[in-house]
């Protein structure tokens, strides 16, 4: 019987090499970077911190006084005589001037009062006591209308001297109107309420001046 013969397989072919016996390296691979991916990139390293330079210690409050009040003895020292003395007649003389602006304004007031009937009219000079106005005006109405008027009247006349009251209470009720100008205080009632809150009891030491602002004098 005749054997089967396996077929032979095929040699490989043999890639003779090139002229001058040189033989080439292949290039190797370049890797691309992936698209949409980012480069890492070197940090660099944070630049360090300042502190923050501290504040300087507090001075004690003994301590503060003890400096406002010599740098003032300094600068009256430094001050001649001459010119503190000037400086003090100025003072003075602005006092003076206030003085007799609110004396005026005052005498218009209670002239304006007396126009409408006020009774009772009095004024006291709280100067001398250290309170907080000098001159306090009390004046008594009959009824609620008669109070309100007088309200009004004090409003525009001292109103015409450039004053708007700091406050101005009690004017719907009539009992008691209040009108505080600061330096004038202004005290309009019904009889019943006077004698119940007894101001003029209250201030007794404080000398009357009615007649210096009226015009009988």
């Amino acid at each position: 019987m005749d054997k089967k013969r396996t077929p032979e397989r095929p040699k490989p072919e043999r890639k003779s090499a090139p002229r001058g016996g040189a033989v080439r390296k292949a290039a190797p691979a370049v890797r691309r970077p992936l698209t949409g991916t980012k480069t890492a990139v070197a940090k660099r390293p944070a630049a360090a911190r300042k502190k923050p330079a501290a504040p300087p210690p507090a001075t004690p409050a003994g301590a503060v006084d003890e400096i406002i009040a010599g740098a003032l003895t300094k600068a009256r020292g430094k001050r001649a005589p001459a010119a503190t003395a000037a400086a003090e007649k100025a003072r003075l003389e602005r006092n003076v001037e206030a003085d007799v602006r609110v004396q005026h304004q005052l005498q218009r007031s209670v002239q304006a009062l007396l126009d409408k009937k006020a009774e009772k009219l009095v004024v006291l000079n709280l100067k001398e006591l250290n309170a907080f106005a000098e001159y306090f005006v009390l004046a008594s109405a009959t009824n609620e209308k008669q109070a309100q008027a007088m309200s009004d009247a004090v409003e525009m006349a001292m109103k015409a001297e450039g004053r708007r009251p700091y406050s101005h209470e009690g004017y719907n009720k009539g009992a008691w109107i209040l009108l505080d100008y600061g330096d004038v205080v202004f005290h309009l009632f019904h009889e019943e309420a006077r004698r119940f809150y007894g101001l003029e009891r209250l201030w007794g030491d404080a000398p009357e001046e009615t007649q210096a602002f009226t015009k009988t004098t």
